[in-house]
């Protein structure tokens, strides 16, 4: 049973009580109210830092500050930190001619990058690797182009961003993702090698929100692990963010164990109800409900249950009834498939 803090108006009632009972006649009749009150109002600070204590000793439930300390604590590397995006962008001018590093080319809305490594063009043409100023995915740049901030010699000023884009960047992990993390951290004391060790690890990465581990993916000590970003624009990993999982992986792996970090495959869900009563506000509620059910429930060899999608519709506030006629049944998942939201067709 868990203890009951007393309210301060029970313990002003209580120590005038005890003052009615126990005090001298002429003392009840001067400041026993006041006594009282501020009697109580001293117990009932030391009961809200006790309450205080309480929740620090617990990381599902302790604040902010103590947090980062349990995840120092408990994790190798502690919170994930915030990444700059990066990419190649092509510049045009004569041969020979040199960007040095540090040059800084800026975007049509103000966002800065920087030459990370000096290039010489070649054939009237190089291929620039910049790093965006600002960290986190402010600085991510699909496509378009870049000007110089200072102009080159034998350069022209504006570079062209690069098909793959300038991407990779990532916000500082959420206080709620550190203490799921945390918490998934106590529940998984051993550091053998086991699936939910390649998880746990693969989720230390920069940019990772999701991870599944594949037992005898090749075979026998084999693991795949699939693993997605859902603060990225597209959700499924390039070839290179695949490559740093893979190498972080293979620092942290027993030596017993192989491990195959893969990009999984996207499998869109696609919806087609009628809402009562409908509306714009209603629909833009049922499709965020959709997205954190197919978060939540849409893993690789995972079953969306069309008794979960129906409830999570019917849980809607605002919702009173609704015909589903898509999906017809439970979505199985293939081992290397993660569930997308798809279209949903409103009728």
């Amino acid at each position: 049973m868990a203890y009951e803090i007393p309210t301060l108006p029970a313990l002003i009632q209580r120590t005038e009580a005890d003052f009615e009972r126990n005090a001298p006649d002429a003392l009840r009749r001067a400041d026993a109210k006041v006594a009282a009150r501020a009697l109580s109002g001293t117990a009932y600070e030391l009961y809200g830092y006790q309450a205080w204590i309480a929740r620090q000793s617990n990381p599902a439930t302790c604040d902010e500050a103590m947090l980062l300390r349990w995840a120092d604590w408990r994790l190798e590397d502690g919170p994930t930190p915030a990444v700059a995006a990066t990419g190649p962008v092509l510049v045009n001018g004569s041969s020979g001619f040199l960007v040095d590093a540090g040059q800084v080319y800026r975007s049509d809305d103000g966002r800065r990058y920087v030459v990370a490594q000096s290039v010489t063009l070649v054939a009237g043409a190089a291929t620039l690797q910049v790093i965006a100023e600002d960290v986190g995915s402010l600085g991510n740049l699909e496509a378009g182009t870049l000007t110089a901030v200072t102009p080159v010699m034998g350069v022209n000023p504006t570079a062209i961003i690069g098909p793959d884009g300038i991407v990779g960047g990532t916000e500082q992990e959420d206080l709620e993702a550190l203490r799921a993390r945390v918490q998934a951290a106590f529940k998984n004391p051993s550091k053998v090698g086991n699936g939910a060790d390649f998880v746990e690890w693969a989720l230390e990465v920069p940019g990772v929100t999701r991870a599944w581990a594949l037992p005898r993916w090749m075979g026998p000590g084999t693991f795949g692990l699939v693993f997605v970003r859902d603060g990225d624009l597209d959700i499924i990993p390039t070839p290179a963010q695949v490559a740093e999982v893979q190498i972080y992986l293979d620092q942290k792996r027993p030596v017993t164990s192989e491990v195959y970090a893969l990009a999984p495959e996207a499998r869109p869900i696609d919806f087609s109800l009628h809402l009562v009563p409908d509306g714009t506000a209603l629909r833009t509620a049922v499709t965020q409900a959709l997205h954190g059910l197919i978060v939540d429930e849409g893993g690789p060899d995972e079953t969306l249950r069309i008794t979960h999608v129906r409830s999570t519709i019917s849980n809607t506030p605002g919702e009173t009834d609704h015909v589903l006629s898509l999906p017809v049944s439970d979505v199985l998942l293939g081992s290397n498939q993660v569930a997308v939201l798809g279209v949903i067709t409103w009728l």
